[in-house]
C-alpha cells in the first residue's frame, strides 16, 4: 500500500515508538523499567562518564541523546564517531559507560570501539535493534527497539526508536542521580502520548505533499 519501503517504514513509526515503549514505562514512579541495562541502583549512582558511539544515523542519535543523559542524569557525556574512537589512545575508563548505537548490531567499528572500551576498564551498553546480533551478545546491557526489519536505506523507524530508547535510558539513570519523582512522572506521561502524536503528524501527509 506504499510506493516503497522507507514510506512505508515512515508511518510505522507510531507503532514502533509504541513498541520499543509497551512494558518499560512506570508513570507513578516517575521511571523506567530496563532490567536489560543489568545495572544496580548503586552501579547507576557510580557512573561517571558515559560516551556514547555509532555510526550514520546512529551517530545522531547519540547526539541527540547526549543532551538527555546530561539534562536528566546529570552525567558528562562525549559522542564519538565509532571509526574515530578505535584511534583515540584509551588508557583508563574506570566509572565509564560506553554505550555502543546500531540497528544491525553489526556495524564493525562500533563493535571494534566497544571491545577497545572494554579492554580500558569501561562497562559496554547497546542500544540495538536485531535480537541476537553480535552487539547484542558482546554488550554487558543495553535495550533492544523492537522496530522490526528496516529495508529503506535512508532509517527512519529506527532513528526514532533509537531516540526513545535513549531517553528512558537517562530517565532511567536520572531517578538514581537526582531527578525528582515529579519530573520523572512529566517526562514518562509525555512519552506515553508520543506514539499518537506521531499518528497525529502523519495524518498531515497529503497536506504536505
Amino acid at each position: 500500500s506504499h510506493a516503497h519501503f522507507m514510506l512505508k517504514e515512515i508511518f510505522e513509526q507510531p507503532a514502533t515508538i509504541r513498541d520499543v515503549l509497551r512494558g518499560r514505562l512506570l508513570p507513578d514512579e516517575g521511571t523506567t523499567r530496563l532490567n536489560g541495562l543489568n545495572l544496580t541502583p548503586e552501579q547507576c549512582r557510580a557512573v561517571e562518564r558515559v560516551v556514547i558511539v555509532g555510526c550514520g544515523s546512529s551517530w545522531h542519535a547519540g547526539l541527540v541523546g547526549r543532551h538527555f543523559f546530561e539534562h536528566l542524569a546529570g552525567v558528562p557525556v562525549q559522542v564519538e564517531y565509532a571509526s574515530e574512537f578505535r584511534y583515540h589512545r584509551h588508557t583508563q575508563m574506570a566509572g565509564t559507560i560506553t554505550l555502543g548505537i546500531s540497528q544491525s548490531g553489526e556495524t564493525a567499528d562500533t563493535l571494534e570501539a566497544l571491545r577497545l572500551a572494554r579492554r580500558a576498564g569501561s562497562r559496554v551498553l547497546g542500544v540495538v535493534n536485531v535480537v541476537g546480533s553480535t552487539l547484542a551478545r558482546e554488550a554487558d546491557g543495553g535495550v533492544y527497539l523492537r522496530a522490526g526489519p528496516e529495508i529503506g536505506v535512508a532509517s527512519t523507524k529506527a532513528f526514532t526508536t533509537q531516540l526513545v530508547a535513549l531517553l528512558m535510558m537517562a530517565i532511567h539513570l536520572g531517578r538514581h542521580r537526582g531527578l525528582s519523582r515529579e519530573n520523572g512522572q512529566r517526562i514518562v506521561s509525555e512519552l506515553e502520548q508520543l506514539p499518537d502524536a506521531a499518528a497525529r503528524a502523519l495524518e498531515l501527509d497529503d497536506q504536505l505533499a
